[in-house]
């Protein structure tokens, strides 16, 4: 099974992302698919199935007994990476607490046998892949709000069009954070 951990967003976020990436930021390369938007928290990649169990166990315990925070962040920025050809959009400042997170999310995937991230974890959303060069400036800078409460594992599948993440479990976040 090929997991990861991430924000889901909501339908509203979904659609002002697209709109906005449609208008103000083409690119000659593969659009995400709207209904693929997320910000990954922790990418565990191949996994035996019974990874799956432990995944999910822990992340109850955890989830359980520190409660993590919901929150706001503002998708004001765009970034683009030249080695896996991705253009994205993020925040340009978020909260210390989804960056812990984040970082308990990944040693749980470690845990569970997942390869140890190199990269220094950044929220974001791919907008494209396969960009060979980095795009032009977009004509409008983005200023998208995202509210995010709830953790997703996802699973990662091949199809046909491309990729479709299932949701596996779920995590209800708590108390609201304002940014």
């Amino acid at each position: 099974m090929r997991l990861f951990f991430a924000l889901p967003l909501s339908i509203d976020t979904t659609l002002r992302i697209s709109d906005w990436r449609d208008r103000y930021a083409p690119c000659d390369a593969r659009p995400v698919p709207a209904a693929n938007f997320h910000i990954t928290l922790a990418f565990a990649g191949e996994l035996p199935e019974r990874a799956l169990e432990f995944l999910c166990d822990a992340t109850d315990s955890w989830v359980n007994s520190h409660q993590p925070s919901a929150g706001d962040m503002l998708l004001d920025r765009v970034g683009f990476w030249a080695k896996p050809g991705i253009f994205w959009l993020g925040p340009s400042a978020y909260d210390d607490a989804l960056a812990e997170l984040a970082k308990k999310l990944q040693s749980l995937v470690v845990s569970a046998g997942a390869r140890r991230e190199r990269r220094k974890w950044e929220p974001h959303i791919t907008l494209y892949r396969g960009c060979n060069l980095a795009p032009p400036a977009p004509d409008s800078e983005p200023s998208i709000p995202c509210h995010y409460d709830l953790i997703c594992l996802f699973e990662s599948q091949r199809a046909r069009n491309g990729m479709i993440y299932r949701r596996v479990a779920e995590w209800q976040l708590a108390r609201h954070r304002t940014r």
